[in-house]
């Protein structure tokens, strides 16, 4: 047994850090993000030090191939690393605690694993058209197709502004933070 799994946690963090773990996940599922995952994710981000894999198991009440898989779509993500400490034989596993960081690298996923491919399907989509058509149907779904991607062009323009980079996001949380403080000076 660890040092860190014989310390008493304090009863009452222990009973929000539960909730919040529940409620993490069942909101991210809601994202189509699986629960485990988000899970997971929200005990490495409440937790102070870094976890192994028995005590994820421990802690969340689940199945080694379902902690392993998870965190190996975290890994992938980029969300959470793994390492082991010297003198160790485990691994342990920790993710970004900073909760801006955290947003943006998830952002930044999500971009990359969901809007990026939709982005491709529709400027497909609408490559197989003919250029000029008198086809009214063709040119009302070359319309909705072309708004929908002047969206998602509105969109990465947002996304380059404040989520493109660490550097960039926290360059513009600062400008935010400031923002809301004079405003919450008048």
């Amino acid at each position: 047994m660890s040092k860190k799994s014989e310390k008493k946690k304090n009863p009452d963090l222990e009973i929000a850090q539960d909730q919040f773990i529940l409620e993490w996940g069942r909101m991210s599922s809601s994202w189509g993000i699986n629960r485990t995952m988000a899970q997971i994710l929200a005990l490495l981000f409440t937790t102070r030090e870094a976890l192994t894999v028995d005590e994820i198991m421990d802690q969340l009440r689940i199945s080694r191939g379902n902690a392993s898989m998870s965190l190996r779509d975290l890994m992938d993500w980029g969300i959470v690393r793994r390492f082991r400490l010297p003198g160790e034989r485990r691994d342990t596993y920790s993710c970004e605690s900073d909760p801006y960081l955290m947003f943006a690298k998830v952002s930044r996923e999500r971009k990359r694993r969901e809007v990026d491919p939709t982005v491709s399907a529709i400027r497909e989509c609408i490559a197989r058209l003919p250029e000029a058509s008198d086809d009214e149907d063709l040119e009302a779904f070359r319309t909705r197709l072309q708004g929908l991607l002047d969206i998602f062009s509105a969109l990465d323009a947002v996304y380059q502004q404040v989520l493109s980079s660490d550097k960039v996001f926290l360059e513009a949380m600062a400008i935010y933070k400031k923002g809301m403080e004079q405003q919450s000076k008048i």
